[in-house]
């Protein structure tokens, strides 16, 4: 389940835990490439680990963005697999809507 408030996400786990989601702005994506060190010029590590760190806050307390690799690591282990699942189904829930809206597009 999602609610929206401007950018920011509510994503709910199925444990009841709430995720804040908002995409990361140009600037996080450089700090992330830094932290990522190595890992950066892996593009499929990358896509994955900038989903995690689109995630803010998790009821309600602020997560703080990953410097390194070991704090990555970390924060999906905060995440968590019920966590990683709502994230993901938002993901797709996104994908599904713009592929619905180019179909559409592609009718008229």
């Amino acid at each position: 389940m999602s609610i929206y408030h401007k950018e920011l996400v509510i994503l709910t786990t199925t444990s009841g835990r709430k995720l804040e989601y908002r995409e990361l702005n140009p600037g996080e994506i450089l700090d992330l490439l830094l932290a990522c060190g190595d890992g950066s010029q892996n593009q499929a590590y990358i896509n994955v680990v900038q989903t995690w760190c689109s995630i803010r806050a998790i009821d309600g307390v602020p997560i703080p963005f990953p410097r390194n690799h070991a704090t990555i690591r970390d924060l999906a282990n905060q995440i968590g697999s019920d966590g990683l699942d709502a994230l993901h189904s938002h993901i797709d829930s996104l994908e599904s809507a713009s592929d619905l809206k180019v179909k559409t597009e592609i009718k008229n």
